[in-house]
């Protein structure tokens, strides 16, 4: 009878430890995310050539007809908001663009979430998966799953993580990351670049920061920018749509 007890109170306790911690990953993700900033809201706003809905997902769709999509997966920590000024470009470019928020504001807690994307816009037959920072690690498990349902995965100051190895895959894949007197920002950038396949396009930006690649700055360990958000966030947006055109 007393080692029952004693197993109801062990259970019990551990129970208890798992919703405390459970809690506190959830006051440390509201907590700790990075807020969007002014020129993201302002990118969040409908006109003539975009209209900008936001139900499940945050979606750009273009005025002109297209069969061509981005799914953009955030990064850790960000509010998805944030890389609006980058996304709204491409959807002014005729690109339809669904942001896809995640549990917790973490992607690796749903990678598979393109999947229901996918299905829900039957008519796009070409998709690219973006992500940045963990983000791009999350698209990039999801790619290595589903390589078949993809036509392209583009990494923002991201790689994948070793166990989603790309190399084989045979998918289209693009790298736009930072770099300062050419050295990437990321650590451990090139030394992943063995996970991507051999014809990977690989877009350096000279004087990027990491925040910039959103509207979320500064963010806490990052380079200082040499160049401003506007003429970084141009340049992602010209890296895409070639990548895109592609």
């Amino acid at each position: 009878m007393k080692s029952r007890k004693t197993v109801k109170i062990i259970s019990l306790g551990l129970l208890a430890l798992l919703a405390a911690a459970a809690l506190g990953l959830v006051v440390w993700s509201a907590t700790g995310t990075y807020p969007a900033g002014q020129t993201a809201a302002a990118a969040l706003e409908s006109s003539t050539s975009v209209s900008v809905s936001q139900d499940n997902w945050i979606v750009f769709t273009p005025e002109t007809e297209t069969d061509s999509g981005v799914i953009f997966y955030p990064g850790g920590l960000v509010a998805p908001e944030a890389y609006a000024p980058v996304l709204r470009q491409l959807a002014e470019q005729g690109v339809l663009v669904v942001l896809t928020p995640m549990p917790l504001n973490l992607a690796i807690f749903n990678t598979g979430t393109a999947d229901a994307v996918i299905e829900a816009y039957p008519e796009i037959t070409n998709w690219v998966l973006a992500g940045h920072s963990l983000g791009g690690a999350a698209a990039s498990i999801y790619a290595n799953q589903h390589a078949d349902k993809l036509d392209g995965l583009a990494l923002w100051d991201s790689y994948p993580p070793d166990s989603a190895d790309l190399s084989g895959s045979g998918l289209a894949v693009l790298s736009i990351y930072g770099t300062t007197d050419g050295v990437p920002n990321t650590d451990g950038l090139d030394s992943k670049r063995h996970l991507l396949p051999a014809d990977a396009v690989f877009v350096p930006i000279e004087g990027a920061s990491h925040a910039q690649f959103g509207d979320y700055g500064p963010q806490k360990g990052d380079v200082t920018p040499s160049i401003s958000a506007a003429k970084q966030q141009n340049l992602v947006t010209d890296a895409m749509m070639a990548f895109i055109d592609q």
